[in-house]
């Protein structure tokens, strides 16, 4: 399944202008910033305090206010080249605004997919579900905002990779239930590594071996939990994944396929 949208914005990655699949760079980090600023926020008039917030991080020179009308002229060539007329780029007496439609945003076309993907999950489409939250997922291609770093946008950029991380999850879990068990271990194994300290994902992934056969494996997953939270920042597993762990040891097929996180 492919978007249905034709996304001009990438934010999703390095910060980038596209024009038939084509990328087109954004030059300057200073206008990157910018124009990630605005893009969270299509269709809105963001204020100028905002939009120096992200590109000078709270810094700004003396001759901010040119500075700013520069890079809005630099964008604007930019979307051009891109495909969009130069006012896409509106200019106001107290900020900027991006008119362009959500979907003409990565970011805001893979929540939908996401959305749309848990929606076929509940319905029990799973194989559409699986196709669609692939399709999202397809949009990064890298870090939010690889290539536009400031403080703020570090932050947001941390927050999104919240929303990836549940996507995958939820990716997993789809594996699981349409029988896929090496593809949601794989998955879940991967997410494990990069955020160490989740125990939801940990319950998923004991689940996941579970679902499979695995049940030493499965057992295994939580004692290395276990070590690592001790270890690492001095507490014990929580209820959630305890009270997992005893209903494998029992191999309770019924309080494991409760409530598994997505």
């Amino acid at each position: 399944m492919h978007i249905p949208y034709d996304v001009t914005i990438r934010l999703l990655g390095p910060v980038t202008l596209v024009k038939d699949d084509v990328p087109i760079p954004v030059k300057g980090q200073r206008q990157r910033r910018f124009l990630a600023s605005l893009a969270l926020r299509p269709g809105q008039v963001v204020a100028k305090e905002a939009i120096i917030e992200d590109s000078w991080d709270g810094e700004p020179p003396q001759t901010v206010s040119g500075q700013l009308q520069t890079s809005a002229w630099m964008i604007r060539t930019a979307l051009a080249e891109a495909g969009l007329p130069r006012d896409a780029l509106g200019s106001y007496d107290h900020g900027y605004a991006l008119r362009v439609p959500p979907h003409a945003v990565d970011l805001f076309v893979f929540r939908e997919a996401v959305r749309g993907a848990r929606e076929l999950h509940t319905a029990g489409k799973d194989e559409a579900a699986g196709e669609q939250l692939d399709a999202g997922l397809g949009l990064w291609t890298g870090p939010a905002f690889a290539d536009a770093t400031s403080g703020r946008l570090r932050l947001r950029g941390q927050a999104l990779q919240e929303e990836w991380t549940a996507a995958v999850g939820l990716r997993a879990l789809i594996d699981v239930t349409l029988g896929h068990y090496d593809d949601a271990i794989t998955r879940l194994s991967e997410l494990v590594d990069r955020d160490p300290f989740r125990e939801d994902l940990y319950v998923s992934l004991m689940k996941a071996y579970y679902a499979e056969g695995r049940q030493a494996d499965a057992i295994q997953v939580y004692h290395r939990a276990k070590d690592i939270l001790r270890e690492q920042i001095g507490i014990s597993p929580g209820e959630r994944m305890t009270t997992v762990m005893q209903a494998i040891l029992r191999q309770d097929e019924q309080a494991l396929r409760a409530g598994t996180p997505a």
